[in-house]
């Protein structure tokens, strides 16, 4: 037989939920003790384990423990203790967690954190086993929590940069709202590379976008500004903006939009 004590009745009950869920054959083997201890008394050990005990304890560790981890992590060793803050980092490690954050390079050399929690039960588990799910998460999960710590500090990096790049792009807004327009409309056209072209559709010389450039806004954002692009156009600060593209997804284009807001509107390439 198998025991498993949890910390509180809300994980005892929704671990067993997670036993029952997987499979109607295995509540038999199945009982629920005084809302905290898990009995388990599998007819064929090795098939229970790999089928249903292994899956279920996986599926209540990643499904329902992690997020309270990866918060705990937060607050203790990285002491974030605004709770706004560690929501936002929180939903960051999840997206790279699922996959969704492609473009950092460090995620595709990740090992998948379900291998480290499947390993530590593999290492662990035999019958006639009674343990404590808190023991075992402090003691047995240290690969586990490293790979954790992994998605975490990406998810830091990730906030910071984009608290960062929300700042500078405050900042061109409040420059934007103080500066006189030094052409009323502009049309931009990205097709691999940017090309400014004035109201008449006549291209803007690289000479003559140099001559609208504020030294003095490029300075105040060095690691930032674009000259050839976003240093002018900003100085500009055209009223219009006609952004003509087939790619509306592209980080540039993206960056003028947060940045002009209203101002702009995309169109079509061909429309161009």
């Amino acid at each position: 037989m198998l025991e498993i004590l949890f910390g509180s009745p809300k994980e005892a009950r929704t671990t067993y939920s997670i036993f029952r869920s997987i499979s109607e054959t295995f509540l038999s083997e199945l009982q629920l003790v005084n809302n905290q201890c898990i009995k388990i008394n599998p007819k064929s050990w090795d098939i229970s384990l790999e089928q249903i005990i292994i899956p279920g304890l996986i599926q209540f560790i990643i499904g329902h423990k992690e997020q309270l981890m990866i918060v705990k992590m937060l607050k203790e060793n990285y002491f974030f203790s605004e709770e706004e803050e560690q929501q936002q980092i929180l939903h960051i490690a999840q997206s790279i967690i699922e996959g969704q954050r492609h473009e950092i390079p460090k995620v595709q050399k990740l090992t998948s954190r379900e291998l480290f929690v499947r390993e530590a039960l593999e290492d662990f588990l035999q019958p006639d086993l009674y343990f404590t799910f808190s023991s075992f998460q402090k003691f047995r999960l240290q690969k586990y929590f490293n790979c954790l710590r992994e998605y975490v500090e990406l998810a830091i990096e990730e906030y910071k940069m984009e608290q960062e790049y929300q700042s500078f792009v405050q900042s061109l807004r409040d420059y934007l709202c103080k500066k006189d327009s030094k052409i009323q409309r502009v049309n931009i056209v990205y097709n691999r590379e940017y090309k400014i072209y004035n109201e008449n559709k006549c291209i803007i010389p690289e000479a003559a976008l140099k001559q609208y450039i504020d030294k003095d806004f490029v300075y105040k954002h060095p690691m930032y500004i674009d000259s050839q692009l976003l240093a002018p156009l900003v100085s500009m600060a055209p009223i219009g903006i006609s952004l003509y593209t087939n790619d509306s997804l592209d980080g540039m284009i993206q960056t003028i939009q947060n940045i002009f807001e209203e101002r702009v509107v995309i169109h079509r390439l061909e429309d161009f």
